[in-house]
């Protein structure tokens, strides 16, 4: 890696440490990094002495009594075990407190040269017309600020506007396009960005360009992003890219399919940033020409060159500087079949990355990795699998072993199984446990909505990851790069006036869209759950009931509320939130002449009703019934 040049730049800081906190919510998060460790290898400790008792059971039964259905159970158990620890494992290489930055800016007129770089395709003109004008009104000399649009929709319209807003606006603004038929050009989004680069160098002259930004069509930057990110790099020099949290002003009341990055960007983030891995997540970045040209590019193969070129430079020595500060304002896809669309285009990405990257082990472009750095990629690079085993294969791995009438658990002795319930039951109390901490730093709501949306959007990613491995004659057509702007369906579920009908929804939703799948698992668990505490009530003792139900459907370390959060998608199809039109959302300001439009103030923060708690009912509910059936009922 060559280092840079050095510039006579001035460069503020304050006294502030981001992100910014009261004293109340630094206290708690204080608390939740001490316990957070604790509490998981708590549970580790807890779920692997479940699985040695499970075991011994095994091994002292009777022969007349072991059958394979205990056996499968307890390798259930393992496997659950493990895929927990590889998604959380990274965590624990963070030795102390996560890393806080003080407020930065760049500040005066001596500023280097930029390229602000928006890339779009197709969508609609007012959103990139929106995101034009607020990249123009950057608080930052015209002379050293330039902004090209990208466009590979081919859009005749947007040109002529580009070509209109470049007479007012207070810096140099270009057009371009790459020939091709829109839509479908080679390397899609990066190589549109490929080609925006050689595009720029081409029409600059003086010295070469330093610095440029990448925006998304639809992200709107706030007025000192530029002077915010380029602080961090001038102070840095052997930084090659500066993120910007994403942040959404179109977000629904209570979020109900968890489209905020809210734990991202205050949790995952920060705490890769701690470990110099932060991951480059697409729009809202500042990036050293240096660092590109060192990467040779982005790839253009990869469908989502984000986290890849992230992954890159800290494998060629570059750090990837996180910025912890509200800058941009984006887009969510607003209905269930673009969200879907979109996170299947993002697993999609991360398999072929972690193809590149050699899962982290790639002897040239990973040569420069930490030990810290390098446990972040791996697991950064398996989390589709592990994700795919953990919240799709292992539920239905349950139901079939409860659908088989054996016994999951085999009990020589009441004192032994008591010892199970009692290490199942913690197991449980310390995972709602971890939610709660989780929420300390981002949130609880927000923390149990990324858990439930990961558990209901597992089955689509677990097709798609197969579907990228099988030969294209059993694959069907392959992913391809569609702009989210550009995913939409007709139901238009968020709009009041114009949703479709509850049954036309319904329907959609659930045979086009993939809901049959969920519908299904759902109403399977329900079914064998009411089998089995029918054929428990069979039993003439209540000694034999209760030895029914705790070796069956409530077996230790058994969790129904899976199937419960697997639902959230129908509940959505039936009471779908309500977001305004776009430009409602919006407010209007005026910089040096030029109209701009940014997120009002209401949007900037996601908003709840105290209808998010009920959603919590399945859980004190379950726990109730427990305590009760082991007080009550089952007392011996």
């Amino acid at each position: 890696m060559n280092m840079p040049e050095k510039h006579q730049f001035v460069v503020e800081q304050t006294d502030d440490l981001l992100p910014l906190s009261s004293e109340r919510q630094r206290q708690r998060r204080v608390l939740a990094e001490a316990s957070w460790r604790p509490l998981t290898l708590a549970t580790w400790l807890l779920q692997a002495t479940l699985v040695y008792q499970l075991s011994q059971n095994i091994q002292h039964a009777r022969r007349g009594t072991r059958t394979l259905v205990p056996i499968l159970f307890v390798c259930w158990q393992i496997i659950l075990l493990a895929t927990g620890a590889l998604e959380e494992g990274w965590r624990f290489c963070i030795s102390g407190k996560v890393k806080q930055r003080r407020k930065t800016r760049l500040v005066g007129d001596q500023v280097p040269f930029v390229d602000i770089i928006i890339v779009c395709c197709g969508e609609e003109l007012d959103v990139i017309l929106d995101t034009v004008r607020a990249a123009c009104a950057q608080d930052y000399p015209g002379a050293q600020l330039r902004v090209l649009v990208a466009d590979d929709g081919n859009d005749d319209l947007l040109e002529g506007s580009i070509t209109a807003l470049g007479k007012t606006s207070p810096c140099q603004l270009l057009y371009h396009r790459r020939p091709g038929k829109a839509g479908s050009k080679k390397g899609y989004k990066a190589g549109n960005m490929n080609s925006a680069l050689v595009y720029a160098d081409s029409v600059h002259t003086g010295n070469p360009v330093e610095f440029c930004a990448f925006l998304d069509c639809d992200m709107i930057v706030e007025r000192d992003f530029l002077r915010a990110c380029l602080g961090h790099l001038i102070l840095e020099p052997n930084a090659g890219v500066v993120i910007v949290p994403q942040s959404f002003y179109n977000l629904p009341r209570n979020d109900p399919l968890y489209q905020s990055m809210h734990v991202h960007n205050w949790l995952d983030q920060v705490q890769h940033d701690t470990l110099d891995s932060t991951w480059e997540t697409g729009p809202g970045v500042v990036f050293r020409r240096q660092a590109i040209s060192n990467m040779d590019g982005f790839d253009e193969w990869v469908l989502m060159e984000d986290v890849i070129a992230g992954m890159l430079l800290n494998g060629l020595g570059w750090k990837t500087d996180y910025c912890y500060e509200q800058l941009q304002w984006g887009l969510i896809p607003d209905d269930l079949a673009a969200h879907i669309a979109q996170r299947k285009k993002w697993v999609v990405g991360t398999v072929r990355g972690a193809m590149i990257a050699a899962f982290g082990f790639h002897r040239t472009r990973m040569a420069q990795l930490s030990w810290r750095q390098r446990t972040v990629q791996v697991c950064y690079c398996i989390g589709p699998y592990v994700s795919a085993i953990h919240r799709t294969l292992l539920p239905l791995a349950f139901l079939l072993l409860m659908a088989s009438k054996e016994p999951l658990v085999v009990s020589s002795h009441p004192i032994q199984l008591d010892r199970m319930l009692h290490i199942g039951f913690l197991i449980g109390i310390c995972y709602r446990a971890q939610s709660m901490v989780t929420g300390y730093h981002c949130g609880y709501r927000m923390a149990r909505r990324r858990t439930q949306g990961a558990i209901w959007l597992s089955p689509y990613l677990l097709v798609t990851i197969i579907k990228e491995f099988l030969p294209k004659c059993l694959a069907g057509l392959p992913m391809r790069f569609v702009p989210t702007g550009r995913l939409n369906s007709n139901l238009q579920e968020r709009n009041s006036g114009l949703r479709a009908t509850v049954w036309r929804r319904l329907i959609v939703m659930i045979i086009q869209q993939g809901l049959w799948y969920h519908l299904l698992v759902g109403t399977s668990a329900v079914s064998l759950l009411y089998r089995d505490y029918m054929s428990a009530q069979t039993h003439a003792s209540r000694g034999d009931m209760c030895q029914h139900i705790w070796t069956h459907a409530l077996a230790p370390g058994v969790d129904w509320l899976v199937y419960v959060d697997l639902l959230a998608p129908i509940m959505y199809a039936l009471l779908p939130p309500i977001v305004s039109p776009r430009r409602e959302l919006l407010e209007q300001t005026v910089v040096s002449g030029l109209e701009t439009w940014h997120p009002a103030q209401s949007r900037r923060v996601e908003e709840w009703s105290a209808s998010f708690w009920f959603e919590e009912c399945p859980w004190i509910v379950a726990y109730a019934v427990c305590v009760y059936l082991r007080t009550k009922t089952c007392t011996t």
